[in-house]
C-alpha cells in the first residue's frame, strides 16, 4: 500500500511537471572550460582507478549524491590522500533515480583523470561538470595510455565533448597531457 502511494504521488508530480514545462526544447548549458581553466579552478587533479561507487541521500533527503572512490596513481595538483572520494549530484537508490544534467558518469574499475574542487563545506566535487572527468584507456596499437573522450585543440587549449564531429573523439598521450597540466601551474 505504501509503495502504491509513492507511485501515485510520483505519477501526479510528473504530470504536473509536464503540464507546466515550456513547449520549446530545453537545453542544459555548462560553461566551456579550457584545460587551463579546469587546472586553475581545481583544488586537486589526479588520475587513477575508480574502486568504489555508492549512492546516498543527503542529510535532509533532498538530493541523492553518488560517491566515487578513486585510488590515485598520481596527483597532478593538490592531494586528497590515498583514496579520493568525490561527490557527484545524482544517482540511484533502490527504485528512485535522481538525475542531474551535465554531471559525469563514473564506472567501477575504469581509469580516469579527474579535476576536483573542494566546496566550502569540504565536499569534493568534479570541476566543470562532465568536462572535469576524462577516461583513460590503453591504445590498442601502441599499448600506451591515452586520455580520451574530448576534443583537445592545440591552438586555444579548449576541451569540449566531441559531439558535433562524426567519428571518434581525439586521444592524447597521458604523459603529454599531464605535462601540459603541470605547465599551467607554473604560469
Amino acid at each position: 500500500m505504501k509503495k502504491m502511494k509513492k507511485i501515485i504521488k510520483l505519477i501526479c508530480l510528473l504530470s504536473i511537471c509536464i503540464l507546466f514545462l515550456p513547449k520549446t526544447e530545453s537545453i542544459s548549458q555548462i560553461k566551456k572550460m579550457s584545460a587551463k581553466d579546469l587546472t586553475e579552478e581545481s583544488t586537486a587533479i589526479l588520475y587513477g582507478k575508480c574502486s568504489k561507487i555508492r549512492s546516498e541521500w543527503s542529510a535532509d533527503r533532498s538530493i541523492i549524491y553518488t560517491y566515487i572512490t578513486i585510488q590515485p596513481e598520481e596527483y597532478v595538483k593538490g592531494n586528497l590522500g590515498s583514496e579520493a572520494v568525490i561527490a557527484v549530484p545524482g544517482g540511484r537508490i533502490d527504485d528512485i533515480i535522481y538525475e542531474v544534467s551535465e554531471m559525469p558518469i563514473f564506472t567501477e574499475g575504469e581509469e580516469v583523470m579527474a579535476f576536483i574542487w573542494t566546496n566550502p563545506s569540504g565536499k569534493n566535487l568534479v570541476t566543470g561538470g562532465y568536462l572535469g572527468k576524462m577516461k583513460i584507456e590503453k591504445d590498442s596499437k601502441t599499448g600506451k595510455r591515452m586520455v580520451h573522450g574530448f576534443d583537445i585543440e592545440e591552438d586555444n587549449e579548449s576541451i569540449a565533448l566531441d559531439i558535433d564531429k562524426p567519428g571518434k573523439p581525439e586521444k592524447v598521450l597521458l604523459e603529454d597531457f599531464v605535462t601540459r597540466l603541470k605547465g599551467y601551474g607554473k604560469n
